[in-house]
């Protein structure tokens, strides 16, 4: 009997936990580490990275690579001379190497198309044309030779992103040997299936850890299962104990 109470409480337990299995893999220069290797959602585990840019900014992402894209940007110059601009991006970090970014001036038809080095900056279809974007934080930056001050433009980016953003408010950083730990919340809307936690630097440096995230279903609260344990129970207690001998008087 005690052997059942036991497998029941441990059924219990289950109902409330996620079990996540991990397996570090390499990607670009990277490396990281997430434990425990089971929490709940809305929990925290912790990553832990190496072989990343000393001193850079570390985005960490949740769940699958997804397609991201944004139109009609808004921009501000920097500094003047009308050859600066930059902007920002609705969804970040994203994957290095993934960003395109369009620069449409309208009236003319002029089209200007920076592509991503995965290092963090990029290189515009125009001589001298170049820029940034931070893998980070979604901001971008393009530069031109040719003062645009007056001319209406429309920018516009497509990207890859992830599921969700794990960074953790307050930002994280690596140290002067390129380390980092930080403490990620586990999305309280994940479900069963797997995920990947994906740490990158504004250099370009990447790591992923695949979670195998198993969730058994809750059919019933906690609190009820457990009362339902018990009056089973003690109902099956009653129905087996041993039976009085009735003996009938001739």
């Amino acid at each position: 009997m005690r052997f059942k109470m036991k497998r029941c409480l441990t059924a219990v337990i289950a109902l409330s936990l996620f079990s996540l299995v991990l397996v570090s893999i390499a990607g670009a220069a990277g490396s990281i580490t997430v434990t425990p290797a089971s929490q709940a959602p809305g929990a925290s585990v912790t990553v832990a990275g190496t072989s990343f840019g000393a001193t850079k900014a570390v985005g960490i992402g949740f769940g699958a690579e997804i397609a991201g894209s944004n139109a009609n940007m808004a921009y501000s110059e920097v500094g003047s001379g009308g050859l600066t601009w930059t902007g920002r991006i609705s969804n970040y970090p994203i994957k290095p190497g993934s960003f395109t970014f369009f620069s449409d001036t309208g009236t003319s038809g002029m089209v200007s198309v920076y592509n991503d080095n995965g290092d963090g900056t990029t290189s515009g279809s125009f001589e001298g044309a170049v820029g940034t974007i931070n893998y980070v934080t979604g901001v971008w930056t393009r530069t031109t030779t040719v003062d645009v001050t007056g001319i209406a433009a429309n920018y516009s980016a497509t990207y890859t992103r992830y599921q969700y953003n794990a960074t953790p408010a307050g930002g994280v950083n690596t140290t002067a040997t390129g380390t980092f730990s930080a403490s990620i919340t586990v999305p309280a809307a994940a479900a069963n299936g797997n995920y990947n936690v994906t740490a990158i630097d504004t250099q370009g440096n990447r790591a992923t850890a695949i979670s195998a995230v198993n969730v058994i279903p809750e059919v019933f609260p906690i609190s009820l299962t457990i009362l339902l344990s018990s009056a089973a129970l003690i109902a099956g207690s009653y129905y087996f104990r041993k039976r009085p001998t009735i003996k009938t008087l001739a």
